[in-house]
């Protein structure tokens, strides 16, 4: 592991300072810049983000919690931060500073009322893995080695003020008003609470693994509830590695393609059979074992899906109601993308915008088989985001739309179709729920 952390900030007080001090140091940067630049001196604008960036990315890799998963959530969405952010805050999704030894003990103590080799036959200190708002240790118990996730001191406490005060740094990217946003960020902050309940991830992943088993090639681990409580977490160890290795080092493409598959069948079944998913999908959360199965981690992200959200979201995907204007527009207004007060340059606008986020988003669910390394399809993806990013007619009042319910399955696919893309996968699609589903 990298450098290790005596003590995380749980102190409202202690937390907000902190935030001050690196505001201070960003608008610093920026002073510094525009001075510069005022004098005629050649400056680097991707310098000044690097500067910036990494500022921003130790501040929330100190305060944990909210403030790094704000940035791990940033990082997956293409054309929301300029590169050298998204770059930084990419590495949220995989490393993060660990807790001390002393550190892990006393929270350890506090969370389940004894120390952990009163629990387990062993336990290992030091952890393997640190995320956004807990890390993972080996444990052993009974002949068994167990991976013990250990959430963070103050993380589910602060998860309301940690918003509050990392809101104003990222309005301030995006470049949009607070109470136009104010419905998405009480999303997120709902999921954030629901992540911190160690007890629902575990009834999470359960039940997700019993309504999964039938997906060939997936693995989720066993969770132990008597070895687990509020803030801390007991599985099974799968001896597996991290799936960015696999996507680094493989080159056989029927193991990809298999992985692939499984990946793709593990949403979908988890979208169309029981409307309720796994929302989390960086490459972080997943494994491939030695025999070229995926490993699912990490089910306190889980988003439910509204029956008449899902009806008009997918029944977009019908040839039959995406070519009937009335159906069409039916669907944009039941998912927030139209308005009825919206003036007819507005509804063009939005109506265009969304037939092509339709279009692109779609394409792979219109044919039996598909092929995810097309670039042609993941630039189309990438650009249209970034083109709405730099179109200043989309950061108006009236322009935030769509659905609450829409920010997680988007974060879904846009997950899923990353991950199939960098795999270079050919997989078959299950059409069977496009008959099932419409307006």
């Amino acid at each position: 592991m990298s450098a290790e952390q005596d003590k995380i900030p749980t102190s409202k007080v202690e937390r907000a300072s902190r935030v001050f001090r690196t505001s201070m140091k960003v608008g610093a940067n920026y002073i510094k810049h525009n001075a510069q630049k005022a004098v005629g001196s050649q400056v680097d604008e991707n310098s000044l983000n690097e500067k910036n960036a990494e500022e921003l990315f130790k501040l929330m890799s100190q305060l944990k919690g909210s403030a790094l998963k704000i940035a791990q959530m940033m990082s997956m969405d293409n054309g929301l931060l300029p590169k050298a952010f998204a770059d930084k805050f990419a590495l949220a999704q995989n490393s993060a500073m660990a807790l001390s030894g002393p550190l892990v003990m006393n929270t350890f103590k506090k969370y389940i009322g004894k120390a952990p080799n009163d629990v387990f036959d062993k336990f290992n200190v030091n952890a393997v893995y640190a995320a956004s708002i807990g890390q993972v240790h080996e444990a052993w118990k009974d002949g068994h080695k167990l991976a013990v996730k250990l959430q963070y001191p103050g993380v589910a406490d602060s998860i309301h003020s940690d918003i509050n005060l990392v809101k104003p740094l990222v309005l301030r990217f995006i470049g949009v008003k607070e109470k136009d946003v104010k419905q998405y960020f009480e999303e997120f902050e709902e999921r954030l609470n629901e992540e911190c309940d160690y007890e629902m991830e575990l009834k999470n992943g359960t039940e997700i693994a019993a309504a999964t088993q039938h997906i060939p090639n997936l693995i989720i681990p066993k969770y132990y509830k008597e070895l687990s409580a509020k803030k801390i977490l007991t599985m099974e160890w799968i001896e597996a590695k991290p799936l960015q290795h696999f996507l680094d080092n493989e080159t056989n493409q029927d193991k990809k393609n298999q992985i692939g598959q499984a990946l793709l069948d593990f949403l979908h079944s988890s979208i169309h059979e029981h409307q309720r998913f796994h929302a989390d999908p960086h490459p972080g959360n997943f494994l491939v074992t030695a025999d070229n199965k995926l490993v699912v981690l990490d089910f306190g992200c889980v988003k439910t899906i509204p029956q008449d959200f899902y009806n008009f979201y997918f029944s977009l995907v019908r040839d039959d109601v995406f070519n009937d204007p009335q159906k069409l527009r039916q669907c944009l207004v039941g998912l927030d993308m139209l308005r009825d007060s919206d003036t007819k340059e507005t509804e063009n606008l939005f109506f265009d915008t969304a037939v092509r986020a339709i279009q692109n988003m779609s394409l792979p669910m219109k044919s039996e088989t598909f092929y995810f390394g097309d670039r042609d399809f993941y630039n189309q993806l990438q650009t249209h985001g970034e083109e709405i990013m730099s179109n200043k007619e989309f950061r108006k009042p009236s322009a935030m739309r769509g659905s609450r319910h829409a920010i997680y399955l988007h974060r879904a696919f846009f997950g899923l179709y990353s991950i199939l893309f960098k795999l270079n996968a050919t997989v078959n699609i299950d059409r069977r729920f496009i008959d099932k589903v419409g307006v």
